[in-house]
């Protein structure tokens, strides 16, 4: 009798599993933000850092010298956006934001992706 209770409890434990995992499965996928290689976007400027001080402006890879320029040369009417990889440190993310907004004469916005329920 106690195998066949051993295996009752497995089996309701294993049903139960598999319902609540079925819900989390059937829940729509919010993509994360960030922006698509070679997407041009109009009137804003994606800047994102990648881990081993990798930048990319608008899904273009860059140097960190060339970054004083690219923003120097936009409109006025630009919005710069700053998207850091998730894997960088909280310090490292203040000191590029910084960084960017001494290099930027507008206003450089810190953009988090938005996390999920």
């Amino acid at each position: 009798m106690t195998y066949a209770l051993a295996s009752l409890v497995g089996l309701t434990l294993l049903l139960c599993g598999s319902v609540a995992a079925l819900a989390d499965l059937a829940r729509e996928r919010q993509p994360r933000l960030r922006p698509e290689a070679g997407m041009a976007l109009t009137g804003a400027v994606w800047i994102v850092q990648a881990p081993v001080n990798r930048w990319f402006v608008n899904g273009e890879p860059v140097t960190r010298a060339r970054l004083p320029g690219l923003l120097a040369s936009q409109p006025a009417s630009t919005e710069i956006h700053f998207l850091p990889a998730a894997t960088l440190p909280l310090g490292q993310v203040s000191r590029s934001l910084t960084l960017l907004r001494t290099m930027s004469s507008r206003p450089v916005v810190l953009a988090l992706p938005e996390k999920g329920p």
